[in-house]
């Protein structure tokens, strides 16, 4: 939340961030641009990445040095094959009552 005596509108820090995410420039670079601190603008970046529940700047650098196209196609396999297994383990579990159910004897 901006200070009452803050220089910068809601709105200047609005479109300040919707710049910074639709161009995918840095904020450090944007803010030579416009002549604004660059810890001003990572400090928005950051309150507006925690308020919409984003990565932080580290993690998505982490996210896109780590994931390559490769490495993306394998990480869908993997989720796919995750599914399989948790379908899998759900029909073992029912296969297992009906032989429980089935090896009752009747009285």
């Amino acid at each position: 939340m901006p200070s009452l005596n803050s220089k910068y509108t809601n709105e200047f820090r609005e479109r300040t961030i919707k710049y910074i995410v639709d161009s995918n420039k840095a904020a450090t670079s944007v803010g030579e641009e416009l002549g604004v601190d660059k810890n001003t603008i990572c400090r928005w970046m950051r309150d507006y990445r925690r308020k919409n529940k984003l990565p932080s700047f580290q993690e998505e650098q982490d996210i896109r040095g780590k994931t390559s196209k490769d490495s993306k196609a394998q990480i869908i396999r993997m989720k796919a094959d995750k599914r399989r297994i948790e379908e899998l383990e759900e029909e073992v579990q029912i296969l297992k009552k009906a032989l429980h159910i089935f090896m009752q004897v009747p009285k």
